[in-house]
């Protein structure tokens, strides 16, 4: 298959090497000091098959095919059953506007899209709906020939129900490069009623052209040349969709409206409980058609939000994998009671922060921003939250560990640094710095959801009182009045998770530019927009890794607009019976789904609930 490596680390990791096992936990006096991988328990998705190696006897093969375990004789089918957090949406299903992880993981199963990561954590691209990788000409010109034969999904066939008016509008027709054209020009439509919400429109903004030169061929052509166009092609949102299940107010908010070209047609959600996903027996099959993928029957996400469930119904085989949602310790304990199980420590691309709206009081004064990030504990999210199992996070996430700021260097700064000495300095500047300030009263709006977040709000609130003597007010509200609340530009301040992104222009340009998309702290910074622009346009890996590192010392001694915490690290345990499982750092995966079985010949699944 055609790869890009377009940002590859030059020393990838050995063959065969596990995604995850070389985790330190966060301590009081020495936080991280190794770029080890790192993840988190909200938003889990689901385990997602990706045929590399685990640990405690979890080496993936390919799939029924390459069955030579020892088993008995694999026969395909079967559904998987998941813990993850699908059937939770907060803000819509459309696929190019929502902000949620977890819906688009939902999306990644159902949808295609031109290019698709091979590997998100080595930054390798090949093709989904595209042939072969596009043709560049002079920088600017992308030419994309596309798979013919490629169908819609007929959702019908996999259900068993009658066929929805959505499906009989587009009858199971062939994706063609129109689509292609529709699904990027509605992004970029400044004339859009809905043009706010479409997050991701700053990856096509550089878009001049896009066109059908036949049904099969795309011509995109850009005002410059970027760095990450390519990317933005191959990204987790990258969704191609039919314009017939779009409304006439450019909304595609509803569940029967989510067909797409993916491996697995979306058959149910259940708010809250689960979300259901079948085969679909027309998918093309990528460049192997022959092996006639899904090789399951389909999957379930379910819903369970506490680790007591999460255990009871992993050990009686209820569900096929599962991992902690902030109580690593019951995952340790399975993993010692059941030595045959798959244990995979995961990076996770999400994290704990606080955006702040920087063009009003208080939040206007630098020397509060920076009060604020002195006084924040770090170690006390960790320990408090995830029981130590966490790492510290700075602009760009420490998953991407060839362009996050080195563990070390960031450990190492004011605000993220734990030493007893280093920590009274911190708190001594903080406090004279709000004082400097004014000792304004403080309010955070603090994310309902998972409930340890809430709950935190209490040690957050006193934790300011005793570092800067401040009043501290708390609000509890939903993502999707938070989400509403930035867009206004009415919250002062927030305390949330926020998902995590495989391309570093991702976490920093929307957020950062002055014209970002997500830029929901009102920030202007010529400078900053000059080095932002600067790093997309840079094609070489270590200059361009230079100045992504740049921004994010600027950041962080210069705006501090957003103060970034910690990201938890997901301890997963999956049954051996469960192939080609490896949970992935990043939402938006699930399509590898394609790729997992269940061998009905393994030891492990004797006792497996029906």
């Amino acid at each position: 298959m055609p790869v890009s490596r377009y940002w590859q680390r030059e020393r990838p990791p050995p063959a065969g090497r596990p995604l995850r096992l070389l985790a330190r936990r966060l301590s009081r006096r020495r936080m991280l000091s190794a770029a080890a991988l790192g993840g988190a328990a909200l938003a889990t998705a689901t385990a997602l098959g990706c045929g590399k190696s685990g640990s405690n006897g979890g080496t993936a093969t390919r799939g029924p095919a390459a069955a030579a375990t020892g088993s008995a004789a694999v026969t395909p089918g079967g559904s998987l059953r998941l813990p993850g957090f699908e059937a939770f949406v907060f803000d819509t299903l459309d696929p190019h506007q929502t902000q949620f992880g977890p819906v688009y993981s939902s999306h990644s199963a159902v949808f295609s899209k031109l290019l698709r990561y091979t590997d998100t954590q080595r930054g390798e691209i090949g093709t989904d709906l595209a042939t072969s990788m596009p043709e560049v000409v002079d920088g600017v010109e992308y030419v994309i020939q596309l798979r013919p034969g490629v169908k819609f999904q007929r959702p019908s066939l996999a259900t068993g129900r009658a066929a929805t008016p959505e499906e009989r509008a587009l009858d199971g027709r062939e994706l063609t490069a129109q689509d292609v054209v529709y699904s990027i020009q509605r992004q970029i439509d400044e004339a859009s009623p809905r043009r706010p919400f479409f997050f991701r429109a700053y990856q096509y903004q550089s878009v001049q052209t896009v066109e059908a030169l036949d049904d099969y061929t795309v011509r995109i052509v850009l005002s410059e040349p970027l760095s990450v166009f390519l990317h933005a092609l191959a990204d987790t949102n990258g969704f191609i969709v039919a314009r017939e299940l779009v409304d006439d107010k450019d909304k595609m908010d509803r569940q029967q409206a989510m067909i797409g070209s993916g491996p697995f047609v979306w058959d149910e959600l259940q708010p809250l409980i689960e979300s259901r996903f079948r085969r679909n027996p027309e998918w093309f099959g990528w460049d192997e058609p022959e092996l006639a993928r899904p090789y399951i029957e389909g999957y379930t996400s379910h819903f369970l939000a506490d680790d007591a469930t999460l255990e009871a119904t992993f050990r009686t085989k209820r569900i096929d994998a599962a991992l902690q949602v902030n109580n690593p310790q019951w995952v340790r304990d399975v993993r010692d009671e059941f030595p045959e199980v798959i244990g995979l420590d995961v990076p996770f691309a999400i994290w704990l922060n606080s955006r702040l709206l920087v063009d009003q009081p208080p939040f206007s004064d630098f020397r509060l921003r920076r009060a604020l990030h002195l006084a924040v504990d770090r170690q006390q999210i960790a320990d408090s939250i995830f029981r130590s199992e966490a790492r510290l996070h700075g602009p760009v996430s420490p998953v991407l560990e060839n362009w996050a700021l080195p563990p070390e260097e960031l450990a190492a700064l004011p605000g993220y640094r734990s030493g007893a000495g280093e920590r009274e300095e911190d708190i001594t500047e903080a406090r004279a710095l709000y004082e400097q300030a004014g000792s304004p009263p403080l309010t955070f709006m603090f994310a309902d959801q998972p409930a340890y977040v809430p709950n935190f709000s209490e040690e957050f609130v006193e934790g300011l009182k005793q570092t800067l003597g401040a009043e501290v007010k708390v609000q509890i509200r939903s993502y999707l009045q938070i989400n509403e609340g930035l867009q206004r530009g009415d919250i002062p301040a927030t305390w949330q998770f926020d998902n995590g992104w495989v391309e570093p222009d991702d976490w920093l340009y929307p957020f950062f530019h002055s014209s970002g998309t997500k830029n929901s702290f009102h920030l202007s910074d010529a400078g900053l927009d000059g080095m932002l622009d600067a790093q997309r346009r840079e094609f070489d890996v270590e200059r361009r890794r230079q100045l992504v590192q740049d921004i994010q010392r600027y950041l962080l001694t210069k705006v501090l607009a957003r103060l970034d915490y910690v990201t938890p690290t997901n301890l997963w345990v999956a049954w051996p019976y469960y192939r080609n499982f490896a949970p992935s750092p990043f939402f938006g995966e699930t399509f590898r789904l394609a790729d997992a079985w269940l061998d009905s010949g393994h030891p492990s699944i004797d006792g497996r609930a029906d």
